[in-house]
């Protein structure tokens, strides 16, 4: 297991894993990976709502609503997603979608968020975040996934 020394690399990886894995789907145009996509988003998202966004949406509300609203859109499609049928022909187009979604909001969290976030946040801050964004992704993957993020 890699061990990360801060919660950008940390969640850099989340979002490598989840990349790999939609690229691997819509690249094979095969489903069989959806459920593992739609846990670790659904975990990623969780952690970044609760712990790195209200933290920085103190220091900068709109840019952290906008970064709120791209997950509340990620979440409609996931939705979408799993109320398809995997044999149906827009499956995969929906989940392409999906990919242009998360790789507008990445770019934006690696190259935007996450250095605005060094220099906002102090070093026991981001320690704070990533030990709790690390704890509970933890607990969450070591239970049976539930309906873990509401669609609204």
């Amino acid at each position: 297991m890699v061990e990360f020394n801060n919660v950008y690399d940390f969640l850099k990886n989340d979002h490598n894993v989840v990349k790999g894995l939609i690229k691997d789907t819509i690249e094979k145009r095969d489903t069989k990976n959806f459920d593992e996509i739609k846990a670790q988003l659904e975990i990623h998202m969780m952690g970044e709502e609760k712990y790195l966004y209200p933290a920085l949406r103190e220091k900068d509300k709109s840019k952290m609503d906008k970064s709120y609203q791209e997950h509340h859109v990620g979440k409609l499609v996931l939705h979408e997603l799993k109320k398809t049928d995997k044999d149906d022909e827009r499956w995969i187009p929906k989940m392409k979608v999906l990919n242009d979604i998360l790789d507008h909001h990445i770019d934006e969290e690696e190259n935007q968020i996450f250095p605005r976030a060094r220099d906002l946040l102090d070093r026991d801050q981001e320690q704070d975040i990533f030990k709790k964004i690390k704890r509970s992704k933890s607990l969450m993957e070591k239970q049976p996934m539930k309906k873990i993020l509401e669609v609204r």
